[in-house]
């Protein structure tokens, strides 16, 4: 396997969940469910899957639910917040990438390994993020640039 692709379009996923925080109305619906909350979601799972569950450090604003789309929340989650959750584990995944082996990608990790948690996060924030970008492209126009590689433009519409 040539683990610098896979470090490559993970560091570009970590900079799209960045990204997408300059580029989408996050109070803005998809289903009826603010994009605040979906992206919570993404980054939630994403900071507890990614780099393993005992690496997981949770959102200091967390409240029970408030992970789960499908669960109305009571509060609010303000761009702020979430920039500050993103960076902490956007700082811990790349810790994590800048230690990770090719050898450690066969390590069992609960039901699979660690290249089966990095890949099932690399789909699941992929899908939320293109919820997110076609919520935007939707309400005005612009295409959100999304990274697949790290030196690709840092333009952030198309």
């Amino acid at each position: 396997m040539q683990i610098q692709a896979l470090l490559n379009r993970c560091n570009a996923l970590i900079e799209n969940l960045g990204r997408v925080l300059q580029t989408a109305d996050l109070n803005a619906a998809f289903f009826h469910v603010p994009l605040w909350k979906h992206y919570y979601h993404a980054l939630y799972w994403f900071d507890h899957w990614f780099a393993g569950p005992e690496q997981f450090l949770g959102a200091p604003f967390h409240v029970p639910g408030m992970e789960n789309i499908d669960i109305p929340s009571e509060q609010a989650i303000s761009n702020e917040q979430l920039q500050q959750y993103y960076d902490i584990v956007a700082e811990k995944s790349r810790r994590y990438l800048d230690e990770l082996t090719e050898q450690m990608l066969s390590e069992p990790v609960r039901n699979t390994d660690r290249l089966g948690l990095i890949l099932g996060q690399i789909q699941h924030v992929s899908l939320h993020l293109g919820n997110i970008n076609a919520i935007t492209i939707q309400n005005t126009g612009r295409w959100p640039r999304m990274k697949q590689r790290m030196d690709e433009s840092s333009d952030l519409y198309e």
